[in-house]
C-alpha cells in the first residue's frame, strides 16, 4: 500500500470513527491538526490558525481552566492526558469530545511534543444524559413512591429497595444491598420471603398474597405483596421486583364492614320488625322470622307469594302501583298503612319501603299495628261516651226550651185563647232550638265519623270547635273555661284527631278538678294560643292541685291511670300523644305551675303543645 492510498484510508477511518489526530510541538508552539479535527470543531482550515491559545478559546468557558490544568499537569506528572470537555460552536450549540494525548520527553525530562486524537462523542454524551436523566426520574419515583418497591437477584440478594422499603428493614439502602432477607428476618419468615420468590419467578403472572408485616419500629401493616419476575432481552430470569401496599385502612373497612354485616344480620334476625325484600312486582325474595311471624306464613310460603297478594284492600294494584311510583321517584315512603290478609287473618300494619341500591328491589319494613287499632277504636268508644254525656248536657237546656214553649201553647189552645196568643213567636223559639240541637248533632257527628283526612286547618278553630263540644259539660261540672285564643297557625292536619286530643286533655283537668277542688267558684281551665317565633303555642292550664312528681313520666303510657275503672281508662293522655307527636309532629311538655288569678294562688298542671309550620 503506497503512502497516498494510506493517508486515503486514514482519513476515512478519521471520519468513520469522528476522531481527528492532533500534534503540539511545545518547543515552536505548532499546532497540527488532520481534518477531522477541523470538522469537529466546526471550524474552516482556510481560516482557521490552530495554535495552543486559539483551542482553548473553542473550549467551553466553564471547562477551559479544567483542560488546561489536567494537560499541564499530564506534562508535570509525564503521564498521559486524558479529558472529557465540552465545546461552544458559535452558533451556541454545545459538543461533547474526548481528547487524548501522549507527551514526548527529551533525556532531561523537558517536554518536546504531544501527540493525540479528539472524538466527537456528543451523540453518546447526549443519549447517556437523557438515560441519566430518564435513571434518575425513575430513581426518584421508586424511591418517593408510596409502597414498598425492592428488587431481587435470582438468589434472593437484594439489588435496590426504595425509601418506604428502608422504614421495613430499619436500614438504609446501601445498608440492604448484597444482603438477603436472612440478614434481616427470623429463618421462617425468610424462608417463606425466598419460597414466595421463587414461585413469581417460575410463574409467568404477577403472583399476589396478603401478610403482616411488622416494621423495624415495631408497628404492624396488612399488605398486600405483588412480586413478579424480571427477563433480560434474551428472556433469561434476571431478578424479582416486589411491590409491597399497604391496605391496613382497607383491611380495618372489611373487618368493621363484615361486623356490620354480623350486626345487621342480627338485627335481621331478632328485630320484632317485620322485613323483607321484594321485586319490583312485590314477589317476596327474602322474609326475616319477624315478617313471618306477623304473617302467620313460613318463610317458603312467602317465597312463592307476593306482598301485593297479601293486601286485603280491593283496589290493591292501583294502590301498590301508586306506592311502587312514589318509591322510585322519592327513593322511599314511610308508615302507609295496609291490611294483609294471611290464614283468614286480617292483620294491620304499617309499612315503610326503601329503594336499594341497584334500583330492582324494595327493603319493606312492617309493623303490626293491629293492637293499636284496637287500642284507637277503644280511645274513641271511650271518647264516644265522652260525647254522650256532652250531648245529653247539650240537649237538657234546648228540650226544656222546647218542652216549656210547646206545653204553653197547648195551654191556650185547650182554654181556646189561641187566637189572642202570639204562636208565631213561640213557633219560632222552638225553631231556634231545634237548629241549635241540629248544630249539635251536626258537630257531634262530624267529630265521631272516623276521617283520616289531611287537611290545612286552623289551630284556633279547633280549640273554638273543642270548647264549644264540651261547654255543656264544663257548665254542668260547675267549671269555668278562660280562653284567650289571639294567636292562629294553619297546618297540615286530621282535624278530629287534634279535637279529640284537646278533649282528652280538658277532660283530665275535669277528672282532676271534680276530684281536688271542692268550691265550684274555684274550677277554673285556662285555654290559651301564642305565638313564639313562627311556632304556634297552646297552653291548657287547670287548678287541680298538679300531677305528682313520681308518675309525672309515665301519663302518656298506654293504659296508666290513677283514677278509679270507672272514671278512667289510662287510653286518652296515650292516644293524645300518639295523635300530636307522632302524626302531627307537635312538641308536648307537661309541668306542674303556680299562679295567681283574681288574687287567688291556685296550682295546677300545664299542658304547652307547640306546633311548627
Amino acid at each position: 500500500m503506497d503512502r497516498y492510498e494510506y493517508k486515503n484510508q486514514l482519513e476515512t477511518l478519521q471520519k468513520l470513527s469522528h476522531i481527528g489526530l492532533w500534534e503540539y510541538d511545545l518547543k515552536t508552539n505548532v499546532l497540527s491538526w488532520t481534518d477531522e479535527v477541523y470538522n469537529i470543531f466546526e471550524l474552516d482550515k482556510n481560516i482557521f490558525t490552530p495554535t495552543y491559545e486559539n483551542f482553548l478559546k473553542i473550549i467551553h468557558p466553564d471547562d477551559k481552566k479544567v483542560v488546561e490544568d489536567a494537560y499541564l499537569k499530564s506534562i508535570k506528572n509525564q503521564t498521559v492526558y486524558k479529558q472529557i470537555h465540552r465545546l461552544l460552536m458559535n452558533d451556541g450549540r454545545v459538543k461533547w469530545v474526548k481528547d487524548e494525548c501522549v507527551t514526548q520527553f527529551d533525556e532531561k525530562g523537558v517536554a518536546l511534543y504531544s501527540k493525540g486524537a479528539v472524538q466527537d462523542i456528543t451523540e453518546l454524551t447526549l443519549a447517556k444524559l437523557k438515560a441519566e436523566n430518564e435513571h434518575d426520574k425513575l430513581k426518584a419515583v421508586f424511591d418517593n413512591a408510596p409502597d414498598l418497591l425492592w428488587i431481587k437477584d435470582p438468589k434472593g440478594v437484594y439489588i435496590s429497595c426504595n425509601k418506604r422499603f428502608e422504614e421495613l428493614y430499619g436500614a438504609k439502602e446501601k445498608d440492604i444491598v448484597n444482603k438477603t432477607d436472612y440478614d434481616f428476618v427470623d429463618k421462617e419468615l425468610g424462608d417463606f420471603f425466598i419460597n414466595r420468590d421463587k414461585l413469581a419467578m417460575n410463574s409467568n403472572i404477577p403472583l399476589s398474597n396478603f401478610e403482616e408485616l411488622t416494621f423495624a419500629d415495631g408497628h404492624k401493616e396488612y399488605t398486600q405483596t405483588i412480586k413478579s419476575k424480571i427477563v433480560d432481552s434474551k428472556g433469561e430470569i434476571i431478578g424479582v421486583l416486589g411491590i409491597g401496599r399497604d391496605i391496613t385502612e382497607l383491611k380495618v373497612k372489611e373487618l368493621q364492614l363484615i361486623e356490620q354485616q354480623k350486626e345487621l344480620q342480627s338485627i335481621y334476625g331478632t328485630t320484632k320488625d317485620g322485613l323483607a325484600i321484594v321485586d319490583m312486582e312485590t314477589n317476596f325474595i327474602k322474609v326475616n322470622k319477624a315478617f313471618c311471624d306477623i304473617t302467620g306464613l313460613s318463610e317458603e310460603e312467602l317465597l312463592k307469594t307476593s306482598s301485593i297478594a297479601l293486601i286485603g284492600d280491593e283496589n290493591k294494584e292501583e294502590l301498590v302501583k301508586s306506592n311502587i311510583n312514589e318509591i322510585i321517584l322519592k327513593d322511599s315512603v314511610d308508615n302507609f298503612e295496609r291490611v294483609y290478609v294471611a290464614k283468614n287473618r286480617r292483620i294491620n300494619i304499617t309499612l315503610s319501603a326503601t329503594l336499594m341500591p341497584d334500583k330492582n328491589h324494595i327493603l319493606l319494613s312492617m309493623k303490626d299495628v293491629t293492637k293499636n287499632k284496637l287500642f284507637e277504636e277503644q280511645s274513641k268508644l271511650a271518647a264516644m261516651g265522652e260525647m254522650i254525656g256532652n250531648i245529653a248536657h247539650q240537649w237538657r237546656q234546648p228540650l226544656s226550651v222546647i218542652t216549656t214553649v210547646s206545653s204553653n201553647v197547648k195551654f191556650h189552645k185547650e182554654y181556646d185563647e189561641l187566637k189572642n196568643y202570639d204562636v208565631t213567636s213561640d213557633m219560632n223559639t222552638i225553631m231556634q232550638q231545634a237548629d241549635y240541637l241540629s248544630k249539635t248533632i251536626d258537630d257531634f257527628r262530624n267529630f265521631i265519623k272516623n276521617s283520616k283526612e289531611i287537611n290545612l286547618i286552623s289551630i284556633k278553630s279547633v280549640v273554638e270547635k273543642t270548647l264549644s263540644l264540651l261547654h255543656a259539660a264544663m257548665v254542668n261540672n260547675g267549671i269555668n273555661v278562660i280562653s284567650n285564643l289571639n294567636d292562629d297557625l294553619e297546618i297540615e292536619a286530621n282535624e278530629n284527631e287534634l279535637i279529640q286530643s284537646f278533649i282528652n286533655i280538658i277532660n283530665n283537668a275535669k277528672d282532676a278538678e271534680n276530684e281536688n277542688v271542692k268550691n265550684s267558684d274555684d274550677k277554673l281551665i285556662f285555654v290559651e294560643t301564642l305565638k313564639e317565633d313562627s311556632n304556634l303555642i297552646v297552653l291548657i292550664k287547670d287548678n287541680g292541685g298538679g300531677i305528682p312528681n313520681t308518675i309525672m313520666n309515665r301519663i302518656f303510657e298506654p293504659y296508666f291511670t290513677t283514677k278509679h275503672q270507672s272514671v278512667g281508662t289510662g287510653i286518652g293522655l296515650s292516644m293524645t300523644y300518639k295523635m300530636l307527636v307522632e302524626r302531627q309532629h307537635a312538641l308536648i311538655n307537661v309541668y306542674n305551675e303556680e299562679y295567681v288569678y283574681d288574687n287567688k294562688n291556685y296550682k295546677g298542671a300545664c299542658f304547652k303543645i307547640t306546633f311548627t309550620p
